[in-house]
């Protein structure tokens, strides 16, 4: 699907999508140079509508950063994964607001993730008016498009829901300025989301053709994950099992863990059997980048460094704290009690070459530890050290040998980057399995699951320089028996922040946990120190949780002067 669909994005242009973002003169008709509908009631129409649909993911229908669900400012400036990075003054009004937690409703980032949001609903919302109007499609295809209409649209609510909770639900009978206007965020939308994603989990085949699409085990580890959020463990478990049990990628292989943990995000894996769901992308397919993953070129190392620009999204000193170890077991409550160093705190004693966790150094780049196949990290890669700190991005940055392949390099930040976005792999399914086995009592069943993930990365290939390790690293799994659900239940916590850090996903942890507030204002009482531009910053418990509902969306909620969509608490 991965060419193919792009091919045909270009063609068909993005006009399908009906949303928020548009003025009331465009929710009644469609703009010059648009396709109207009728045209399209067809099955060529309705499966190249899908393929729009599936663009949707990506957030480029409005052509502005921070917009998909690869979330690096949403799920991880936010949290204690990383900072902002860069320069003090780049990106100033869209970021650093964000990470201070002072960003306001008219907030122009605030706003771009909601267009591009509902952008993606629109177009999924197009494809089941299309595909019902459409006398040329067979009963099956009929049925899978429908399915996967009703995924991706159920996928777009759920992120819509994890950033704004209060938001409204837009279905297909949703045309009309007066539709919109009279839409309301007063109710939970939990109810139809989980219909939509468990619809797709229902109703779409085990293995689809082409290889991008979402296939019945993508949709059950959705449903399963919206189940969670509600703390609906016993459900989510009994849909997590049978993921675990039977689940299978596009090319029929079971989904399991990939050997190396260094080769979870090469591009050869994209696709492998780690990979529940991901947005397929490509370079170099003639289209000038248009299919490219766009969205992380602002997090590239700095100048000589892979990439050239522009430093946003380096890594905190807390998060390469908690890759420290004890006796190879993580340390739960007092990883932050000792800095590992750097550059930064020990000019003249660094790299450190403590006990540390294998993940660490392919999770962060750290100067003076060989980066991939680049090569030793440098300090002329960090833009500025004051402000970004010490620490590098690594997860999503490129080889040097797919250079041509995944990467063609561009001017200053634009570079093109032809590999997948993962949203969803398979350790974060089983983390996920974890704690629902953790609240449901099940503790012996939970710590298998973190020791599948801990015995990947202690069997995985260190980093090493000069044919020695550049550290003592060392990872054991957890042998005592799980008896206290309270351990168990950190255990499991701490193995998703590092086994998923730099991925987009610790700050709706942290928030469907309840504990943003503490472990946000306890990471600024530590790092404001050393990054003085977090200092006076405050996380504020029941407001800070959630985006500000979009100034704009508001305002064009209103009827005879009064909004339908209410802001949220605190802003």
């Amino acid at each position: 699907m991965k060419t193919h669909i792009k091919k045909i994005l270009v063609l068909v242009g993005l006009c399908l999508g009906l949303t928020f973002s548009c003025k009331d003169s465009y929710l009644d008709r469609p703009p010059l140079g648009s396709i109207s509908e009728t045209a399209i009631s067809n099955a060529n129409g309705v499966n190249g509508a899908l393929i729009v649909a599936y663009r949707g993911l990506t957030g480029k229908s409005i052509g502005a950063w921070y917009t998909s669900p690869n979330n690096w400012l949403w799920g991880g400036i936010r949290s204690d994964d990383s900072y902002k990075g860069s320069e003090s003054l780049d990106q100033a009004t869209e970021i650093n607001p964000v990470e201070r937690f002072e960003v306001l409703p008219s907030g122009p980032s605030v706003s771009n993730k909601w267009k591009a949001l509902y952008d993606g609903i629109g177009m999924a919302n197009t494809v089941l008016r299309l595909a019902e109007k459409a006398e040329d499609l067979t009963e099956q295809n009929k049925a899978r498009i429908i399915a996967e209409a009703r995924f991706l649209r159920g996928f777009q609510h759920f992120e819509a829901k994890r950033v704004y909770n209060n938001v409204p639900y837009v279905d297909e009978t949703i045309e009309t300025t007066e539709q919109y206007k009279s839409l309301k965020n007063d109710q939970s939308i939990w109810p139809q989301i989980e219909a939509d994603l468990k619809f797709g989990y229902d109703n779409l085949p085990v293995t689809q053709t082409e290889i991008g699409r979402v296939n019945k085990w993508a949709a059950g580890a959705y449903y399963a994950k919206a189940l969670l959020y509600q703390s609906k463990f016993t459900e989510a478990k009994v849909v997590f099992d049978v993921i675990i049990a039977s689940g299978v990628n596009n090319k029929g292989n079971k989904f399991g863990l990939v050997p190396q943990f260094k080769n979870v995000f090469r591009g050869e894996e994209e696709n492998g059997v780690e990979v529940v769901f991901g947005i397929q992308y490509t370079t170099g397919d003639g289209t000038g980048g248009a299919n490219s993953n766009t969205e992380g070129e602002l997090t590239n190392p700095h100048n000589d460094g892979p990439g050239g620009c522009c430093g946003f999204y380096q890594p905190s000193q807390s998060l390469v704290n908690a890759y420290r170890t004890s006796g190879g077991l993580p340390l739960l409550d007092t990883y932050n009690s000792v800095d590992v160093k750097n550059q930064e705190s020990n000019p003249k004693d660094f790299p450190d070459r403590g006990e540390l966790d294998p993940r660490l150094d392919y999770t962060v780049g750290r100067v003076g530890v060989p980066y991939k196949d680049f090569g030793l990290a440098k300090e002329t890669w960090i833009r500025q050290l004051a402000n970004g700190g010490p620490w590098l991005p690594n997860k999503h940055i490129q080889w040097k040998d797919e250079v041509g392949t995944y990467y063609i390099a561009g001017s200053w930040g634009q570079t093109q980057l032809g590999k997948n976005q993962l949203l969803m792999r398979y350790a974060d399914l089983l983390l996920m399995a974890a704690e629902c086995e953790v609240e449901v009592g099940s503790l012996a069943k939970a710590q298998e699951y973190v020791n599948r993930i801990r015995s990947r990365a202690a069997g995985s290939t260190v980093v090493m320089d000069g044919g020695k390790p550049v550290a003592n690293y060392k990872i054991v799994n957890y042998t005592a028996a799980w008896s206290d659900k309270v351990m168990a239940r950190k255990a499991v916590r701490f193995e998703r922040y590092i086994e998923l850090a730099m991925e987009g996903h610790r700050f709706f942890d942290l928030v469907r946990w309840g504990v943003a507030d503490t472990q946000r204002n306890s990471f600024i009482q530590k790092e404001s120190k050393i990054r003085t531009h977090l200092a006076g910053s405050q996380f504020r418990k029941g407001k800070d949780e959630y985006l500000p509902i979009p100034e704009f969306v508001v305002n064009q909620s209103k009827v005879d002067g009064q909004p339908n969509i209410k802001q949220n608490p605190g802003y």
